[in-house]
């Protein structure tokens, strides 16, 4: 029985005739379609710097929200695909939230 390419990008260590791991292969290119993220703390506070990469002529620039204010406290910068940078935030929302409830944290303090 021979195995199709299909059958050989399932697992990450499977390792095709050639010797590749497509799974591997198809991770590398996807980390290139992400965007830079960087971060800077100072004796004031934090720098973050976000790289928007406009991958299309159809996107609107001004509208793609690399930096997200989770809480007062919490700024959150995505590098992460578009399609799917909503459901991200939204999981760190959740998780800040639920700390906050959990120790106690109130809006009244600044």
């Amino acid at each position: 029985m021979f195995l199709t390419r299909s059958e050989y990008d399932r697992g990450v260590n499977t390792f095709s005739p050639e010797g590749r791991l497509f799974q591997v292969e198809y991770a590398i290119e996807a980390i290139k379609l992400g965007s830079t993220v960087i971060g800077i703390q100072t004796n004031e506070g934090v720098v973050l710097a976000v790289e928007k990469r406009i991958t299309s002529t159809l996107m609107i620039p001004s509208t793609l929200e690399k930096i997200v204010e989770i809480d007062k406290h919490v700024e959150c910068a995505n590098h992460w695909f578009i399609y799917n940078e909503d459901m991200k935030v939204e999981s760190v929302a959740q998780a800040v939230s639920n700390l906050a409830i959990r120790f106690g944290d109130s809006d009244d303090d600044g």
